[in-house]
């Protein structure tokens, strides 16, 4: 089993988030993450490092890891790479990644509660940037190496993608996701400028990186990404997942909700305490399939009651479909005596 928690990385050059976990209240929380671990092999002798010094990335790979082993599936570890090669009961091939800050950005981390947005366009503006950023890097990843590899040939090839590109984060929801694979943009300062009793939401072909540059958006829209079979995506495997499935009955945590609403565009609300508050290790997943697939990834992968999914339509139209109860959004608020806590206000 990987020892996550003994220091091999020096200490200034540990993540805050990591140095937040070895802490004694905290070890609930790592109790969460040596189960997900739990089978998971480290391929390089490289992961415990990154885990200690990057954190996001490796967090990511050990939820997903978890997730997997949740929907049933067995996975091969003999195999350098992909990150997870699926063998049973669908066989496919997974790569995770994350979209990270750009370049002199924040962190998505930080101590305090967080500062919302006050432009909704622009914060989705650069999320979607960050997400077409990451998928365009495994894109060519594949391309470059994966697809001639024995073991991935003929098989779905699915990017897995969590968005720590900036503090809230969560927040884009998967608004950016929707205009990065399908050119499909939801524009909230729109239908609350007007008053719409109905999302404003209308297409678009690409978004601008700056005065001179347009990235080209919609991904999933035509063939030219046909080679990826589908993305795997939560805003919400976070610090709060970790935390919200911990066992930790006396701990002080406030969790706020937002769920789907059939009558009305706005989300339903709720509040929970610990002890009362539950959440499942799948809730908050979505998976997008490519309409425009060589290899569709089968819809029995991660498909429970807790996940939402894209799913192609007769004509090649995309409809999301969505858990009547499924986990839009989470804020926690964890009462903490200490100062400049790098998880408090999580997600």
């Amino acid at each position: 089993m990987l020892n996550l928690f003994d220091p091999i990385v020096p200490a200034e050059r540990q993540h805050p988030l990591f140095q937040a976990l070895r802490e004694a209240s905290n070890a609930p929380e790592r109790a969460v993450l040596n189960a997900w671990a739990s089978g998971f092999v480290d391929r390089d002798g490289k992961f415990v490092k990154e885990f200690q010094a990057t954190f996001e990335s490796s967090f990511w790979e050990l939820y997903l890891h978890a997730a997997l082993r949740a929907d049933g599936a067995q996975i091969d570890f003999s195999v350098a790479s992909p990150d997870f090669v699926v063998t049973a009961p669908a066989a496919f091939v997974m790569e995770a990644t994350v979209a990270a800050p750009a370049k002199g950005d924040p962190p998505a981390f930080g101590p305090g509660p967080p500062t919302l947005p006050e432009d909704l366009n622009e914060f989705n503006r650069q999320a979607i940037l960050r997400i077409c950023n990451s998928l365009s890097s495994k894109s060519a990843r594949f391309l470059n190496y994966y697809a001639d590899l024995p073991h991935v040939t003929g098989k779905p090839y699915v990017i897995a993608l969590a968005p720590f590109d900036r503090p809230v984060s969560h927040l884009a929801s998967h608004r950016a996701l929707s205009a990065a694979l399908y050119g499909i943009y939801d524009d909230e300062e729109a239908t609350f400028r007007e008053h719409k009793d109905k999302v404003v939401r209308y297409s678009i072909t690409s978004v601008s990186k700056n005065a001179n540059t347009q990235i080209p958006v919609g991904l999933f829209t035509s063939a030219a990404y046909s080679h990826i079979s589908a993305v795997v995506y939560s805003p919400l495997a976070t610090w709060g997942k970790m935390r919200a499935l911990a066992n930790a009955p006396e701990r002080a945590t406030i969790y706020q909700t937002l769920h789907p609403n059939a009558d009305s565009i706005l989300p339903r609300r709720r509040v929970s305490q610990q002890g009362s508050y539950q959440e499942h290790l799948l809730d908050g997943l979505y998976v997008a399939h490519n309409p425009h697939a060589d290899h569709p990834l089968p819809s029995e992968v991660f498909d429970t009651a807790n996940v939402a999914r894209f799913v192609p339509t007769a004509g090649g139209a995309v409809e999301l479909r969505m858990p009547e109860d499924f986990l839009l959004w989470r804020q926690l608020w964890t009462l903490n005596h200490k100062k400049a806590d790098p998880t408090a206000g999580n997600a």
